[in-house]
């Protein structure tokens, strides 16, 4: 949690907005060097929520255009990027943030950089804050990208990817769309109904609110992930596994659709652990399982319907964790797609004859979305929005303002 009142970045004694800008700097940092991820350190927040808002705010956005920021640092400070801090870096990094792409007054950039330096523990260094923050103004930014990898801060790889398989009009604008904030989106609880003034999304049954509230008998859940537990179509006659099933979003979804039967299968025992609780709460009435999805417990042809909710590089979710631009590489999406292939195989040995096995992805790669199920018979499911591709459905944020999804659905 991010401290607020009498934390660390507590209000008292300090300007307003100063505690937003450090909080921002910490959770950077811990994203950046820990290995945390964004949409996580933003859920806890404890500041007014103005404030909290404004953290989200400076921690997406500066994490989106980490590689511009860092080289803008590096261009102006005569000691190059090499030579600050860590910490301070992370102060650099939103303050240079909020003048080129934010929405703050000129005029308080500088200030409160520099008030953020010292509540940081960087006052000897506040003079070196407002020279850089005031230069960056002066002068902008230093040698702006122009290519679309380095606009948008994704891998070379990427890119080349996305332009070969959709052309550059698209991956342009799945790009840009990318770079903006998701909204808070929910389905209702089985039971429940929506209330009056709902704006429904692209994807049935799915919602937004106004004014970003979530109501009673809601679960909030991206309209992709929800399309992929649709595309199942699970009875009450049905035997159902998923395969991938922590943290236990679909699953929860999948259980309110009244199958007879539900297995949840994930290989990491403490993803279990915390998903089964968290299920537990929410009423599912199946089974957690630890086992290998490519080496499953069961005997073959045992179930319904399959859903392989397979581990991936996550590239659909950039609007919700960026940093995976600069996690991602060539050999894991590679290992990746391998056991992609393993887990569908899989699948397909449990599934009965006249079942279904149906694959999702929150990612975008051309090896782990049609190459993954080439040759398979699989097809885009049936009444659900977005791009038919060569043996499945692609949503995205550009198509379908949703994560990026690809859904193939295997008849047997």
């Amino acid at each position: 949690m991010v401290a607020g009142g009498s934390g660390r970045f507590g209000s008292a004694g300090v300007k307003q907005g100063v505690a937003a800008r450090a909080a921002a700097a910490e959770l950077v940092g811990r994203v950046v060097r820990d290995g945390a991820w964004s949409n996580v350190v933003v859920r806890r927040i404890d500041l007014p929520p103005d404030d909290a808002r404004l953290v989200r705010h400076l921690v997406y956005g500066t994490l989106r255009n980490l590689g511009r920021l860092d080289r803008a640092v590096d261009g102006l400070s005569h000691r190059g990027i090499a030579a600050v801090d860590a910490g301070l870096l992370d102060v650099l990094r939103v303050a240079f943030h909020e003048v080129l792409f934010g929405r703050a007054a000129g005029h308080a950039v500088p200030d409160t950089a520099v008030e953020s330096a010292r509540a940081r523990g960087y006052g000897r260094a506040a003079g070196f804050v407002n020279a850089l923050v005031r230069n960056l103004q002066r002068r902008g930014e230093p040698d702006p990208p122009s290519s679309l990898a380095g606009i948008y801060g994704l891998p070379q790889w990427v890119v080349d990817d996305l332009v070969s398989t959709w052309g550059e009009e698209a991956a342009r604008a799945f790009m840009e769309a990318g770079h903006r904030d998701a909204p808070v989106a929910f389905r209702m609880r089985a039971g429940a109904s929506p209330p009056p003034g709902l704006t429904p999304t692209a994807v049935p049954d799915v919602y937004l609110h106004p004014e970003g509230r979530v109501p009673p008998g809601a679960v909030v859940q991206d309209p992709a992930s929800a399309a992929a537990v649709q595309a199942v179509e699970a009875g009450p006659e049905d035997h159902v596994l998923e395969v991938g099933a922590a943290p236990g979003g679909k699953t929860t979804a999948l259980w309110d659709m009244g199958p007879a039967r539900l297995a949840a299968v994930d290989i990491h025992e403490g993803r279990i652990r915390r998903a089964a609780r968290r299920t537990a709460r929410m009423g599912f009435g199946g089974w957690w399982v630890r086992a290998d999805g490519a080496r499953l417990p069961f005997r073959p042809a045992s179930f319904d319907k399959v859903l392989v909710d397979a581990p991936c590089t996550g590239l659909g979710t950039l609007r919700r964790r960026p940093e995976i631009k600069f996690r991602v590489t060539q050999q894991e999406r590679d290992r990746l797609a391998a056991l992609q292939t393993r887990l569908l195989e899989e699948a397909l040995r449990m599934v009965r004859p006249g079942g279904r096995v149906v694959y999702a992805v929150c990612t975008v790669t051309t090896a782990e979305t049609t190459g993954a199920v080439a040759g398979m018979g699989g097809r885009p499911p049936e009444g659900l929005p977005g791009l038919p591709l060569e043996g499945g459905l692609l949503l995205g944020p550009h198509l379908t303002a949703t994560d990026g999804m690809f859904i193939s659905v295997l008849d047997r």
